[in-house]
């Protein structure tokens, strides 16, 4: 409970920094628009889970949607604070254990059923952004950004096959091993870097292009009748963003 209380205090900062940030006075050569980002784009998976009761680990091609509300933290044009909400899904496949309604569980090492798990979340990102260029006054600006992502875990998609053959698909709650006052939320550290063209006179929209790594605090799971107990699953996420800026 401290440490969920810690962490609503880091999260009150954030929110009233930006808020701050968001009210200071605009200067007329400011030409950024609204400071809407709209992001695209694949993600990878590093995976690790329990080898007690799996093997053959390959993760799956993931994909994130992301919206930003930028707002400028400082009178310098580089610091910024982001606030958004993110959808991000991604998988991995492993072989495991499969029990038959009313069987015996029989742990004996023989992984012969193909598991095929796509894991949703909704992520609700904190961040702060330092631009290497001033961005009211330079034409493109590299950045890079730190941030803190919660994490809501939605129902998986989940699917169980022996030689190729359908034992069973199914939806199975999501929970992280160690949560944050419901058992489908946690959070993430992430690290950011990325070029973007900034908004001028002649141009309202711009892009940008970012690379974004995630690691997770806590591993995830999923407990059903048939499948092996403690089936934890760690992970870090390489995602690549395109976007535009408004």
């Amino acid at each position: 409970m401290r440490i969920t209380k810690n962490i609503l205090l880091v999260f009150v900062f954030l929110f009233f920094g930006g808020l701050y940030g968001s009210h200071l006075p605009p200067k007329k050569e400011d030409k950024r628009g609204k400071g809407i980002r709209l992001g695209f784009g694949p993600a990878v998976g590093f995976y690790t889970i329990n080898e007690n009761h799996t093997k053959g680990v390959n993760p799956k091609i993931g994909a994130i949607v992301s919206f930003r509300k930028e707002t400028r933290f400082a009178r310098d044009y580089r610091t910024f604070f982001l606030w958004g909400v993110d959808y991000m899904i991604h998988g991995l496949t492993f072989q495991s254990y499969y029990f038959a309604k009313d069987s015996l569980k029989l742990y004996n090492k023989k992984f012969t059923y193909r598991y095929a798990l796509y894991v949703q979340e909704i992520n609700v990102p904190f961040q702060m952004k330092y631009s290497l260029r001033r961005e009211n006054n330079s034409l493109y600006s590299p950045y890079f950004m730190i941030g803190y992502h919660l994490r809501y875990l939605l129902p998986g998609n989940l699917k169980v096959t022996q030689n190729g053959e359908d034992i069973v698909i199914d939806k199975p709650t999501m929970k992280f091993k160690n949560f944050l006052g419901s058992q489908q939320l946690n959070a993430f550290l992430s690290a950011s870097f990325g070029w973007q063209k900034n908004n001028t006179s002649n141009t309202k929209t711009g892009f940008f292009v970012e690379i974004n790594y995630r690691y997770g605090f806590t591993p995830y799971y999923f407990q059903t009748d048939y499948s092996a107990s403690s089936l934890f699953i760690n992970s870090s996420h390489l995602a690549l963003q395109l976007g535009l800026k408004f």
